[in-house]
């Protein structure tokens, strides 16, 4: 009887340890996505800053050849031509911002159903791990019985087996432990990894903040450019 028990509980670790392997592996895959992602996004940051500081060098030019009695038209020509390029800019950072977005909430939506599925096949293999250690200690109960009714050969026989048996349990009993062990491990990465996702979807959110001043101000040009007559 003890030799079932033995190929069970060494089956047992193996498709637990197979499953920590593959969620790993898709943390893995998920965290090279973010670090992508991030380095995607300080790129659009530092285009949106460029921009923002181009916007601003076209209004102080505008403004200055307004207070010269309005410049030249070349001039103002070109300022408005500079504010046409940084709309289509905006455009494009639009386009870029909202693409990053959605990829950020489908690795976010992906995590979430990963460690729910994660989860769940622990708890299904802790349960399959309390149901053998039930059948390993029935065994025990059995051999510990048979040895009050066996001759003292056959008692030592008995004896040796229940000794192994108990060996197995114990070894056993210390894998489930240091899968425990590495499951807090894993879940504790997997809360970094959401707190990681909160600080990405800020950064969005400062761009954006940053592209509607941009349109704020460009509106104000816009109007500027009306006021003095000045071709689009």
């Amino acid at each position: 009887m003890a030799a079932p028990a033995s190929a069970a509980g060494s089956e047992t670790p193996k498709q637990l340890l197979s499953i920590i392997r593959d969620f790993a592996s898709e943390k893995s895959h998920g965290e090279r996505r973010v670090c992508d992602l991030k380095r995607r996004l300080a790129d659009v940051r530092s285009a949106a800053d460029a921009a923002a500081a181009e916007l601003d060098s076209a209004k102080r030019a505008r403004e200055a050849a307004e207070q010269e009695l309005r410049g030249s038209q070349a001039q103002a020509a070109i300022a408005a031509a500079t504010i046409q390029a940084l709309e289509a800019t905006i455009s494009r950072l639009q386009e870029e911002i909202s693409k990053v977005g959605t990829d950020l909430d489908a690795i976010k939506s992906k995590g979430d159903s990963e460690r729910d599925d994660f989860i769940s096949q622990m708890h299904d293999m802790n349960a399959k791990i309390r149901q053998f250690q039930r059948m390993v200690s029935l065994e025990l109960a059995e051999y510990n019985q048979s040895d009050l009714q066996s001759t003292e050969g056959q008692h030592v026989g008995d004896m040796t087996e229940t000794v192994e048996s108990e060996g197995i349990l114990k070894n056993l009993t210390d894998k489930v432990s240091r899968i425990d062990a590495e499951v807090q491990l894993l879940e504790g990465a997997y809360k970094k990894d959401l707190l990681d996702h909160d600080k990405v979807r800020q950064e969005l959110a400062d761009i954006q903040a940053k592209r509607a001043l941009m349109e704020a101000v460009m509106g104000e040009s816009k109007q500027l450019k009306e006021i003095g007559g000045y071709p689009e």
